[in-house]
């Protein structure tokens, strides 16, 4: 039996920590293509100049907003052009996962600046790639983890709440995914068995939030940060990111991209709401006991996650689209993980079942 446990070169997190992104990356070059949107280019572009002052260039590339093959091409060539030796991604996730494809088909390093904790994207191999009318294309795991996730909480603090809740939706998958490949003895992203090391990273997420989610959301609302929020943003960022790789996966994500697959429909939510739903929807699959439901379900209310399909503004979902999402499940590798066939029927079962448990909860009513 062969065991991998990926990790990032290097996790660094602080208050105001981008401040000093020259101490923690120079070894790397001298040139490095930042990739970030027109917003953060003009919000946090001079603390990167500043930092790294003379004798360092760095070239902005503005990002176009979604994750394609025809923009990862097109930051590849001004990174070529320029002579980059490092790419720089700055931003939120479709920011990371470009960020990484550049670097990753370059082969050069790659340092990821989250300015929010609201995905567990930065510290994986794994990229989404889109195609243009927003469905998934492909994921594609590259050689090697980022080398440098750096993590400034003072900007995750001041993001918008939503995004932090978010972060807890994808959390809050990590450990319900990890046990099934554990349990199972199932492939992990790397293609071999998960670690002790990874499933107690997984657990630990879902323990930290269960303790501090709350308390988190609380403080982010208002703007300071406690240690309850630096310890979500870890979990969201780092614990989350270790988690899942390491470990693999079940049902957990599968929904999501079953309703990815909506494409005549707006997408209204943000990747982690959507995965929150998902993993309500796996508990029901799997047959979790209602205690653990229980906990998920409350915690989802709680900090205000999605809990049903009308949260996810699909609570007019005919017996077609119904079909369609659970084509998109069935077709995700890591749903067939469990000990048990997964049927079509299953899959639209666990969504109406998780529906309708959701909308108890949200009236305060409870299965225990």
């Amino acid at each position: 039996m062969v065991q991998i446990f990926g990790s990032p070169g290097k996790y660094i997190q602080g208050f105001g920590e981008l401040h000093n992104i020259k101490k923690h990356v120079s070894w790397i070059g001298d040139s490095y293509l930042v990739i970030a949107s027109k917003n953060r280019i003009k919000d946090l572009g001079e603390i990167i100049k500043e930092s790294f002052g003379e004798g360092f260039k760095l070239i902005f590339a503005e990002f176009d907003g979604e994750s394609t093959r025809k923009e990862v091409k097109r930051l590849m060539d001004i990174a070529s052009a320029e002579r980059c030796k490092c790419v720089i991604g700055l931003g939120g996730g479709k920011v990371i996962d470009t960020a990484k494809a550049v670097g990753g088909y370059l082969k050069i390093p790659t340092v990821i600046v989250p300015t929010i904790a609201a995905t567990d994207a930065p510290t994986s191999t794994c990229a989404c790639i889109y195609n243009e009318d927003g469905s998934l294309d492909e994921e594609i795991n590259f050689d090697k983890n980022p080398d440098i996730i750096l993590v400034d909480t003072e900007i995750i603090m001041n993001a918008p709440v939503r995004f932090l809740v978010a972060g807890m939706g994808d959390t809050l998958s990590t450990y319900i995914g990890a046990r099934v490949c554990y349990r199972g003895y199932k492939d992990n992203d790397f293609g071999a068995k998960p670690t002790e090391t990874s499933f107690a990273i997984a657990k630990l997420s879902y323990e930290l939030l269960m303790k501090h989610g709350l308390l988190a959301k609380l403080a982010c609302e208002q703007k300071v940060m406690t240690k309850d929020l630096n310890k979500i943003i870890e979990a969201n960022i780092l614990l989350s990111g270790l988690g899942f790789e390491s470990n693999g996966g079940s049902s957990d994500h599968s929904f999501y991209y079953g309703f990815c697959d909506l494409t005549h429909r707006k997408e209204h939510m943000y990747h982690g709401e959507y995965v929150s739903v998902s993993t309500l929807c796996t508990l029901v699959l799997e047959g979790a006991p209602k205690e653990e439901m229980d906990e998920v379900f409350n915690f989802c209310v709680s900090v205000g996650l999605p809990v049903c399909l009308e949260d996810l503004k699909l609570g007019d979902m005919t017996e077609e689209e119904y079909k369609i999402v659970a084509k998109g499940v069935l077709r995700c590798k890591s749903t067939h993980n469990y000990p048990f066939e997964v049927t079509e029927s299953e899959v639209i079962a666990a969504i109406k079942t998780a529906d309708v448990i959701g909308k108890m909860y949200k009236e305060s009513k409870r299965m225990l």
